[in-house]
């Protein structure tokens, strides 16, 4: 083999075990902020049981007055039973993308953080509320939302949870499948009702061939969705979307 070729060889090995390396670090730094985040919000038992009499209040597991005390744009914890999805969402005022590659201490991570930006209210109470968050390598952040591709996972976890300061909201998982990159909530003017109404029925009806759907689901104008954004591996063309109805909605004693 010529000494060119085995330089080059060389050259793409030596590129591909930085890039790993990288991305191994990367995955490390986030599970190590993210241990410390939780040890803060949720004690020492990492996935703690929602407490609640089942009547009209609950207790919140999550400590989230801490996180606030921390960063003021902290808002609201997130919560996916089967997933590794068990983090705090921020909001920046200044800039939409803030926490994309910054941490609850606003120093850099790659990972960033979970996020909404300025375009949603803080109550989640729109017609449509989006919540990025990274796909990672290993199960950081919101990688394990594509748990959802594989069909039995989906019909056998269909409930996320969202804590705010007062309120605990329990949402349906209605639909999960693959999205092209557009931001929806700049593509979208949900104040219409005729474009409200199409989008629902895209999320229950969505035209893509890697999808799961719920069925026996009905939307209306009242109707308030969480859709939770992430990347597709290897194609940044897309989106992968898990979409949640809110079911319940009550106080935090």
């Amino acid at each position: 083999m010529p000494l060119i070729l085995i330089l080059l060889a060389a050259f793409v090995v030596a590129v591909c075990l930085v890039y790993l390396g990288v991305m191994a670090y990367h995955d490390i730094s986030a599970k190590v902020n993210y241990g410390k985040v939780a040890e803060i919000a949720l004690g020492s038992d990492s996935q703690p049981q929602v407490e609640g009499d089942g009547g009209t209040a609950v207790t919140s597991p999550v400590d989230l007055e801490s996180l606030i005390d921390i960063n003021s744009d902290v808002y609201a914890w997130i919560r996916i039973p089967g997933t590794q999805v068990d983090y705090p969402i921020a909001q920046s005022a200044v800039d939409d993308n803030y926490y994309l590659h910054k941490n609850i201490y606003k120093k850099y991570l790659f990972a960033g953080m979970i996020y909404t930006q300025s375009c949603n209210s803080l109550d989640f109470y729109d017609p449509v509320t989006v919540v990025y968050g990274h796909n990672m390598r290993k199960d950081t952040m919101f990688t394990t939302l594509h748990y959802f591709e594989d069909p039995d996972f989906f019909n056998s976890h269909d409930t996320f949870y969202i804590y705010t300061r007062d309120r605990m909201l329990t949402y349906k998982i209605i639909s999960a499948y693959k999205y092209d990159n557009r931001h929806i909530m700049n593509t979208f003017d949900f104040s219409n009702p005729d474009v409200l109404y199409s989008f629902q029925q895209n999320t229950l009806e969505p035209m893509s061939t890697l999808r799961n759907v719920r069925s026996g689901i009905k939307l209306d104008a009242d109707s308030k969705i969480v859709v939770l954004s992430t990347c597709m591996s290897n194609d940044k063309k897309s989106r992968y979307l898990v979409n949640g109805v809110l079911v319940s909605d009550v106080p935090i004693s």
